[in-house]
């Protein structure tokens, strides 16, 4: 598992123009959390959404785009648990067989 930051660039009336993430995945909440920094320290304004995780950038006052920046932590996906899972059974036939 790992942690992704997503972004949303809005403009007026809070349209969505653009979405996407920053780079490309991190190994642990804390790397993320260092990447989030750097992204915010580019811009005049920032702080905290009422949402857990989720961050607004602005590059002045009266800017009419927002960044909306949220942290998600990666879930694995249901093949990948499955595979997951093929593979734990696999070991222990192999195991009962030796």
């Amino acid at each position: 598992m790992g942690y992704r930051l997503d972004w949303r660039l809005l403009g007026r009336d809070t349209r969505l123009l653009d979405s996407g993430e920053i780079d490309s995945g991190f190994r642990d909440r804390r790397s993320a959390l260092e990447a989030l920094g750097a992204f915010l320290n580019q811009f005049a304004l920032w702080g905290r959404d009422g949402e857990a995780d989720s961050w607004w950038a602005k590059r002045s006052e009266d800017a009419d785009l927002t960044v909306l920046i949220s942290l998600r932590e990666q879930m694995p996906s249901e093949e990948q648990i499955m595979s997951d899972q093929w593979l734990v059974e696999q070991r222990e036939r192999a195991s009962l067989a030796a």
